[in-house]
């Protein structure tokens, strides 16, 4: 990577250690976007019988990122029941399959595999920066506002036999929410290292991700609030906690995270980096003042 290119990449990506707090910046973005997903309409909707699709994101290749709802925890009884669930849906161009299903499993797998394209150098470098991009997403740095949110919704109708279809899309205003928007040259550099992601582009990789970050904020938030009753915010629990999850994993094939300490913390069913292996794995990118 030339001296140059990796300045304005560490520019754009540099990001000091940031907080999860009630009152800290990223609060302000992340309950309105749970809110969004809140206040979406599900009159007529039920899990495998009839959900509803929203066009979230079209990556540069052409792929198109919806979000489904409500997903099969919204049926879920008592406590365990999350009603605002729902899950990302990616279409390649001209593909009226959707790729499918991808659980933290697949996304860490993919990571893995995307991993061992690069090599020499260039690998550490290119794992370090998307550690960045996980760390940035976590904190929603790179989300902007948008005040009305164009898109296009379809039906997604199930048949008796298990199968379904697609109604015709249909034009959608909704209000504002914070769209992810990562820096385009950091994109760029990664993708031509690496540009398959578990048979999506890095672009669409980073979008299903977000979603399902953002999904985990989803149910957490509806669990504490309206299940358990609890006033008390989510903090890192959530989005936060899932992206940080990751950055270890990438910790782990640098190097710098050993496989036990790895795999004990995910006793819980996660494993978040903490402050100090995040200024560790992240090196230059990420400060802690």
């Amino acid at each position: 990577m030339k001296k140059y290119a990796l300045t304005k990449i560490r520019r754009a990506l540099e990001t000091k250690i940031q907080k999860a707090g009630k009152t800290s910046r990223i609060t302000e973005l992340r309950l309105p976007n749970i809110q969004w997903i809140g206040n979406l309409p599900r009159k007529g909707l039920s899990y495998q019988k009839k959900e509803r699709q929203l066009l979230m994101h079209t990556t540069r290749t052409g792929e198109k990122i919806y979000i489904q709802y409500p997903g099969k925890e919204s049926i879920r009884k008592d406590e365990k029941k999350r009603l605002w669930d729902f899950r990302p849906r990616l279409y390649r161009v001209q593909d009226d399959n959707h790729h499918f299903d991808m659980s933290f499993g697949d996304i860490f797998k993919a990571v893995c595999g995307a991993a061992d394209t690069p090599g020499g150098k260039g690998r550490k470098n290119t794992l370090r920066i998307f550690a960045a991009i996980l760390y940035r997403m976590a904190f929603m740095i790179d989300h902007v506002e948008i005040k009305h949110f164009r898109t296009q919704e379809r039906d997604v109708i199930y048949k008796k036999n298990g199968k379904f279809k697609l109604s015709t899309q249909r034009k959608k205003k909704l209000p504002a929410l914070f769209k992810y928007k990562p820096d385009k040259q950091t994109l760029e550099y990664i993708t031509k290292r690496c540009p398959k992601w578990g048979e999506m582009s890095f672009e669409g990789f980073l979008f299903y991700y977000e979603l399902l970050a953002w999904n985990e904020d989803c149910k957490y938030y509806y669990k504490n609030y309206y299940i358990k009753k609890n006033k008390g915010w989510i903090n890192s629990t959530g989005r936060i906690n899932t992206l940080l999850t990751g950055i270890r994993i990438v910790g782990y094939l640098l190097g710098d995270i050993s496989l036990p300490d790895l795999i004990n913390r995910f006793s819980m069913g996660i494993s978040p980096a903490s402050n100090d292996e995040i200024v560790l794995i992240c090196r230059d990118f990420i400060k802690t003042g």
